[in-house]
């Protein structure tokens, strides 16, 4: 089973403290092979000095019949028999063919002879201890004696172990202290992210005041960041939402009253079928504004969450075109607007894949706020070309003053006979940008007023 820590204070102290241990256990076995190293060497000169030191005795007078010396623990008083091992070392003296002439006891019996051996040798020990023995075998100049001092291999290890555990220990207490010590330290350090999460917990909604990206540790700033940048486009977006809403209260509210008022106007004129059908009229022009006003509403609704086009799909422009005229035809006609598609063969630089639905409402709102406003008897003309899309009318044009403000949502110039919500240029705009277009209002120099959709600029490297 997988364990899976959560906390980042529990992830922190699993990663140090099995660092530190493994850095622990790396470190012993080093100690552990070093100590044994040295532990050998010093041991086999321990070895070869009494050996030497056997050979320079005069063996063949001091050897007569096989001899066994006495342990060396009998020889000392009983209380410091305990500060010496005397059986982890011994010795024993053959003669040439191999006899025991001399030893130190048993120890020194369970050594073996080894015909033509001179050096280290390991023996194994068949006799009481079981124990093997790391025997050094050296002969006297003549070859009469051979010398064999041996050590318990067992003792070797325990000495290495003693020595190495008498190093671990230590370290061993201080990981264990260092243990406390490491979740205080992660604890103090996440203290705080702890904090910030309580103040945004407790923040009221609404509240997008951003955060001081200084009380946090350099590497979760960029995260603090990120989340005040955040903060920033919430705030600007929830801004944007109650404008959008304001506003269209505020435009919703005239179709409604004229609604409410042509009602009243049809009801009292039951004796007067002139002011009757006056008022349906303008009850039927009411709701074809309040109408066109929803469904405007609705699709700057549906277009503002869009970050790009959800299945862009290959675009005829010229069939787009056709169509936008056929459809404007008889609006232009009643208003006696004469509608002019100029369709170049080369409209390489407007987008080769898009939404068409969209790009059709675009060149619709286009033409429709051509008609609307250019005046009886105007034309409006539908250029599509390598450049990209333009609609310009021969009308009377915008204000100076106001052509700032054309485009922005709900805003309609001053003095404006037609109805209108002030959205359809705002509605281009946005489906522009999805596709990667800029739209350009203003007058035409000869008279009137353009609307041109031109490819936005390429970005340069590294913006």
């Amino acid at each position: 089973m997988k364990l899976r820590i959560e906390s980042l204070r529990g992830r922190l102290m699993v990663w140090l403290l099995s660092g530190l241990l493994l850095v622990w256990a790396a470190a012993s076995l080093l100690a552990y092979n070093h100590t044994k190293h040295t532990v050998s060497e010093l041991f086999d000169t321990q070895q070869s000095l009494l050996a030497r030191q056997l050979l320079g005795n005069d063996l063949p007078a001091l050897l007569g019949d096989p001899q066994q010396l006495p342990s060396a623990k009998r020889l000392l008083p009983s209380a410091q028999r305990r500060r010496i091992d005397s059986d982890a070392l011994a010795f024993a003296i053959f003669d040439r063919v191999g006899r025991m002439r001399w030893s130190d006891g048993a120890d020194g019996r369970a050594l073996r002879y080894a015909p033509g051996v001179i050096g280290f040798v390991d023996q194994n020990d068949s006799g009481r201890h079981g124990h093997g023995w790391h025997v050094l075998f050296l002969s006297d100049p003549e070859g009469q004696f051979i010398v064999a001092v041996g050590q318990e291999i067992a003792h070797r290890r325990a000495a290495v172990r003693s020595i190495v555990l008498a190093q671990l220990w230590p370290w061993a207490l201080v990981l264990a202290l260092l243990s406390p010590l490491i979740g205080a330290l992660t604890g103090a350090q996440t203290r705080p992210l702890r904090e910030l999460a309580r103040e945004l917990g407790a923040r009221r909604p609404g509240d997008d005041a951003p955060i001081a990206p200084e009380r946090v540790v350099s590497e979760v700033r960029p995260l603090i960041v990120a989340l005040n940048a955040l903060f920033e486009r919430t705030r600007q977006l929830l801004a944007h939402t109650r404008r959008f809403t304001a506003d269209a209260a505020h435009e919703l509210r005239s179709p409604l009253a004229a609604l409410r008022v042509q009602a009243e106007v049809a009801q009292l004129s039951d004796d007067d079928p002139a002011a009757r059908r006056h008022a349906l009229d303008q009850l039927m022009a009411s709701i074809d504004r309040a109408h066109r006003l929803v469904e405007q509403l609705l699709a700057l609704s549906r277009l503002d969450p869009l970050a790009a086009l959800p299945q862009p799909e290959p675009v005829d422009w010229r069939a787009l075109a056709c169509a936008a005229i056929s459809e404007m035809h008889d609006q232009a006609r009643q208003r006696q607007v004469e509608l002019i598609l100029d369709d170049a063969d080369d409209v390489s630089a407007l987008p080769a894949q898009g939404n068409p639905l969209l790009l059709a409402l675009l060149l619709r709102n286009l033409l429709d706020n051509a008609v609307r406003y250019a005046g009886k008897g105007a034309q409006v003309w539908l250029h599509l070309n390598v450049h990209g899309v333009t609609v310009e009318d021969d009308g009377p044009g915008v204000a100076s003053d106001q052509l700032t403000h054309i485009g922005q949502r709900f805003f309609r110039p001053p003095g404006q006979s037609q109805s209108g919500s002030g959205l359809g240029l705002s509605i281009v705009r946005r489906i522009a940008a999805l596709h990667g277009l800029e739209l350009t209002l203003g007058n035409r120099p000869e008279g009137g007023f353009r609307a041109a959709l031109r490819p936005l600029p390429a970005a340069a490297p590294g913006e």
